[in-house]
């Protein structure tokens, strides 16, 4: 659904603020990818980064009631995107164990020759059998060759936001899959195996 107006927001919202779970999938899917984007930059880890996204749109659903007070919406969802992004920061950096393996990640994307944990890397090369080849080999250039979207988009041929929407896709299968085999969610494999992003 593109929301082309406010009046077709407001009315969306007073839709979801009465129980719509249709109008909020179209909420939700109009928002993710640029909440996703904006995300990132604090988080910096896709995956957590998509987990933590998740977890504001749930609190978006449980606070639905309140929507139709909400007179910009954009930007009091970015306001709890922002609070939930640096509340995880925050929970992080009390844990000294997850705040080692979270700083020996960023130490590990900046080196070129990087090798994924091994339980991590059969866990991961097990789940990507499962994915269509394109999404499989732009997961490998961004995550193994540490490629940046651009890079990937540029190499093979297809736009930017192509290669971000791959990524989602594939993360998703991760993230369903961890949970389901491992019993975690795909944002703690990041801070567990710390792979390049």
């Amino acid at each position: 659904m593109a929301l082309s107006s406010r009046y077709e927001e407001q009315e969306l919202l007073c839709a979801i603020a009465s129980g719509d779970e249709r109008a909020f999938c179209d909420l939700y899917a109009h928002y993710f990818p640029v909440v996703f984007g904006f995300v990132l930059k604090y988080i910096n880890v896709p995956a957590l980064a998509e987990d933590i996204v998740q977890d504001v749109f749930v609190k978006i659903w449980e606070a639905r009631n309140r929507l139709t007070g909400v007179r910009h919406f954009p930007a009091f969802l970015f306001s709890v995107a922002r609070n939930h992004s640096l509340n995880v920061l925050q929970s992080v950096s009390r844990s000294q164990n997850a705040m080692a393996t979270l700083s020996h990640h960023y130490q590990e994307q900046r080196q070129d020759d990087e090798v994924l944990n091994k339980d991590y890397s059969i866990f991961i090369e097990k789940v990507l059998r499962r994915v269509p080849p394109r999404s499989r080999d732009i997961f490998r250039k961004c995550r193994e060759q540490g490629l940046s979207y651009e890079e990937v988009a540029l190499e093979i041929g297809i736009s930017r936001n192509a290669v971000k929407n791959h990524m989602v896709s594939t993360i998703r299968v991760l993230r369903e899959a961890a949970y389901k085999e491992l019993g975690i969610s795909l944002g703690a494999c990041v801070l567990l195996f710390a792979f390049p992003t």
